[in-house]
């Protein structure tokens, strides 16, 4: 899928082929590519809900998932400084490789994620009612980001309280979950 960022005071609008169509409030530049290839890397981000796995293919990250345990993986030094810099200035753009993953659904949903505020949260409710779909079809497509933080499901919520979190609601990933918002809401500009 080819995706198309234009930086609008401070916002990036976000237009690919499929006629998706939206802004995005994270100083992420999503380059979408189709297809990459060659050896699997892992690496280790340092961010403060904890140790964030990035697997990669070239330059390409083709999944992110949280650290279960003290696992021993090497860590990118420019990655980890460009990650630095979005937890200490969420304002400055970093362009970024994802794998092309999921369903034109689920890309809808992701661009909606993207428009959340750093220090936000929106309700699977809303988002689900901004897009013409039901709110169970919205946290279906947050549990199966592939990129979590970089598309941001953290900062969606049930309307009764935090909701689930890679497939959990309950357990570490909800710690993590907590510790992101957190994070966020005291460190908003």
């Amino acid at each position: 899928m080819l995706c198309l960022f234009y930086v609008l005071t401070g916002t990036i609008a976000f237009k690919s082929v499929n006629q998706l169509f939206g802004y995005c409030l994270v100083p992420f530049v999503i380059h979408w590519v189709d297809k990459c290839s060659g050896t699997e890397d892992v690496i280790k981000i340092k961010t403060p809900a904890g140790d964030l796995v990035l697997y990669r293919q070239q330059d390409v990250i083709i999944r992110a998932d949280w650290e279960p345990d003290e696992g021993i993986f090497p860590q990118d030094d420019e990655i980890q400084r460009q990650f630095s810099q979005y937890w200490l200035n969420n304002d400055k753009l970093f362009h970024i490789k994802l794998l092309n993953q999921g369903s034109v659904f689920r890309h809808k949903v992701w661009a909606e994620l993207c428009k959340i505020p750093f220090g936000k949260t929106m309700t699977y409710s809303a988002i689900a009612g901004k897009i013409g779909s039901a709110a169970r079809a919205v946290g279906n497509a947050c549990r199966y980001n592939p990129y979590p933080v970089i598309i941001p499901c953290h900062r969606v919520l049930s309307v009764s309280g935090r909701g689930g979190y890679c497939g959990q609601t309950k357990g570490d990933f909800i710690a993590i979950k907590s510790k992101l918002l957190d994070y966020e809401a005291a460190h908003k500009q």
